[in-house]
């Protein structure tokens, strides 16, 4: 079975993940609900969606951090944002059945959802 998730840009998961802190700030349950119910069913399009925006994110800020890693002291350590932790552990999480065992991440998986067309 082969997944579709060409259309996956950087834009697209900054996009849905500001869609994600907008609604919960906006308390709509129903956003981060569709996410967990998704990411505990390990739905291959989400997994494979979160792959990608994973990837894309370390990439990013890889790209970004060129020039500062370059003349570091420490050249083994790699901070990343507090976003691209979440989802990477968000990823792990779904990849490893684990979702439930993080529910704190559930605006994640609701943006993971967004991304793959599950959310309104």
């Amino acid at each position: 079975m082969s997944i579709e998730i060409e259309f996956i840009n950087l834009n697209a998961v900054e996009y849905a993940h500001k869609r994600a802190v907008f609604e919960q700030q906006r308390n709509n349950q129903t956003f981060a609900d569709i996410g967990m119910r998704v990411a505990r069913a390990r739905d291959p399009k989400l997994l494979a969606t979160m792959e990608k925006a994973v990837a894309l994110l370390i990439s990013e800020e890889e790209t970004q951090r060129k020039h500062q890693m370059a003349h570091s002291d420490n050249f083994s350590e790699r901070r990343y944002t507090t976003e691209t932790q979440m989802w990477r552990e968000a990823y792990r999480m779904i990849d490893e059945s684990k979702a439930n065992d993080v529910p704190h991440l559930m605006w994640i998986y609701g943006a993971g959802a967004f991304l793959c067309g599950y959310q309104i």
